[in-house]
């Protein structure tokens, strides 16, 4: 079994019941107490793998690296760029890049994140609407106050804004708006990397929903045991999930164990099938490229001769 595909359907099912239990926009009571259970921190405590970001720009990492190491070894034997660049596989200015002693691999784009414009006066935007204010007046008052981002975004919050005050006013409660895709969120991110949603309103959702906090434990404790190599602790964790009778997530359970074996294998093991789609994945780029304007025999030749440049994998 696929790591990242048993990942994805415990996640879908979990989703699935989210939708089924909460609307789109629900009102959250104010009032309500903190959850008293198991502290939602625990919900996030980072498994001894790294999250799948940080695992994929590793690789990518150490992929290149494989081939700094190659270039600057084929320079050593007095190999010209252009003799470098035909055994690497790689054009001249890569190399030459490759080979200055402060080359750095890590991705300048890694780990970084726009600055939301509006997000500072997000606050005062809901009170003015809940005043009255109109697009312009809004507008008016934070670009005084130091905005500087296109009116398009002011309108888009502000609509979105407007529409829940109106849900809400239908629903006739009083209390906080909450998305649902802001819990779904919850399912791939720890609650600090979700911008919409704070811990003190995870806690107050859970209060009011106690099955929300059982699907994210059961969520975190398959993560921990499928990257944590936890194999003996599959069965208890089947045992636990299958007793909050969701049918979705029993659902996924009978699928797994349906397939036991592999999904135990896939805990224990480090083997995955990354490089089978990748090939496959790019074998159908390819394809996609050629339709409709070559032969197969076109095709099937294109792809050998990539695959004996390894330019295939």
């Amino acid at each position: 079994s696929d790591r990242f595909h048993l990942l994805k359907g415990l996640t879908d099912a979990a989703k699935k019941f989210l939708s089924r239990l909460l609307a789109a926009n629900f009102i959250l009571p104010t009032e309500t107490s903190h959850y008293d259970g198991k502290p939602t921190g625990d919900y996030w405590d980072k498994p001894a793998k790294e999250d799948a970001p940080a695992a994929e720009h590793n690789a990518n990492v150490k992929k290149k690296m494989k081939t700094v190491e190659q270039v600057r070894e084929l320079g050593k034997q007095g190999l010209n760029k252009s003799e470098i660049a035909r055994i690497a596989g790689i054009n001249r200015a890569t190399v030459a890049k490759y080979l200055k002693d402060d080359f750095n691999p890590s991705s300048a784009y890694y780990n970084t994140t726009i600055r939301s414009k509006i997000k500072p006066y997000s606050q005062e935007i809901r009170n003015m609407l809940s005043e009255g204010k109109t697009f312009k007046q809004i507008s008016a008052v934070i670009r005084e106050k130091g905005y500087e981002g296109a009116d398009g975004t002011i309108r888009m919050f502000a609509t979105r804004e407007r529409r829940l005050m109106k849900e809400a006013a239908k629903q006739g409660g009083t209390g906080e708006k909450i998305e649902r895709k802001w819990l779904v969120s919850l399912l791939y991110h720890p609650v600090d990397e979700v911008s919409s949603l704070s811990q003190d309103q995870l806690d107050r959702v859970i209060e009011e929903y106690p099955i929300i906090g059982r699907v994210y434990d059961a969520v975190t404790g398959f993560k921990g045991a499928l990257f944590g190599k936890k194999e003996a602790g599959l069965d208890q964790w089947s045992e636990e999930t299958e007793a909050l009778e969701i049918d979705e997530l029993e659902s996924f359970i009978n699928g797994i164990k349906r397939d036991i074996t592999a999904v135990k294998n896939a805990i224990r093991l480090d083997y995955n099938n990354g490089l089978a789609e990748g090939s496959v994945n790019k074998l159908k780029v390819v394809k996609r490229i050629m339709y409709g304007r070559n032969s197969f025999e076109l095709l099937k030749g294109k792809l050998l001769r990539l695959e004996l440049k390894r330019k295939i994998n």
